[in-house]
């Protein structure tokens, strides 16, 4: 029977981090640990483990440097067969979350999560380019122990370690992927690399030229001139709501005609930087 490594990363969050703690303890699943990796919080916070005594296995209250050491911090103590990382303030979307995943299998798992009020779900399959494309939300990402511990969060990264987490291994040593469509977690808005748009757009940039080999970059360049280039000139008018509605129909029409069109070479675009 696998075991669920479920890692908190929280700092002068109590009641966020109540809420997390809370919806573990109403998952139905219960081969599991939780590790709560606190930065040093100056709020109630100790008095919020305190409470969850009975469900949290290991609890670590020190400064960090961020977010990406927190987690890697996280990744030292698990014992699970899986590992999924949680935000004080996110919550798993259901009772039976695990019980879901634990119907999956490969090095990584990925699904669906509901951001800041928006649902995000994910296609049955997902490529490379198409992780790339989409991103992801590691509320909603399942990693394999043994892969997670081999590349764990790149501390270089601000704001896409994440997402550099789970391209790595793909690029390197093809790791399977799983997709489940449904709804894995609630999280809430206002996320670090949701604020940062610019600076995720130039992390990503960072690790296709880090991992991904040179074969594939030209014909990713190209596609993404597509679904990607256009788009994210236009994401900063998602701040404007009368405006909104237009920019994401006009993602659904590059989507579109992105998943037609993205084999059929384009002229002069392959020297485009993402």
């Amino acid at each position: 029977m696998r075991k669920y490594s479920i890692i908190v990363v929280t700092r002068n969050n109590a009641d966020g981090l109540s809420r997390t703690l809370q919806s573990i303890r109403s998952l139905s699943y219960k081969e599991r640990e939780t590790i709560v990796i606190d930065g040093a919080s100056t709020d109630n916070t100790h008095d919020v483990l305190a409470d969850a005594a009975d469900i949290v296995t290991t609890a670590i209250s020190e400064k960090d440097t961020g977010i990406y050491n927190a987690m890697n911090k996280g990744i030292k103590h698990v014992t699970g067969d899986y590992v999924v990382f949680m935000n004080a303030g996110d919550m798993f979307a259901h009772a039976g979350v695990l019980d879901v995943v634990n119907a999956s299998s490969g090095d990584i798992i990925l699904g669906g999560e509901t951001y800041g009020g928006q649902v995000r779900t994910v296609p049955p399959q997902m490529t490379l380019y198409d992780i790339l494309a989409i991103g992801i939300n590691h509320q909603a990402v399942y990693y394999r122990k043994e892969l997670l511990q081999k590349y764990g969060f790149d501390e270089s990264y601000r704001v896409a370690a994440d997402l550099k987490s789970v391209v790595e291994p793909l690029a390197r040593e093809q790791a399977t992927v799983s997709c489940i469509p449904d709804i894995l977690a609630i999280c809430e808005g206002g996320g670090l690399s949701k604020q940062r748009w610019r600076d995720i757009r130039l992390e990503k940039q960072r690790i296709i030229s880090e991992v991904v080999s040179p074969f594939y970059v030209a014909d990713y360049q190209r596609f993404a001139f597509i679904s990607h280039e256009l788009i994210d000139d236009f994401v900063v008018l998602s701040a404007f709501r009368s405006l909104y509605p237009f920019v994401r129909l006009l993602g659904r029409l590059m989507r579109w005609f992105n998943a037609r069109f993205k084999h059929i070479p384009l002229v002069n675009t392959t020297e485009k930087v993402l």
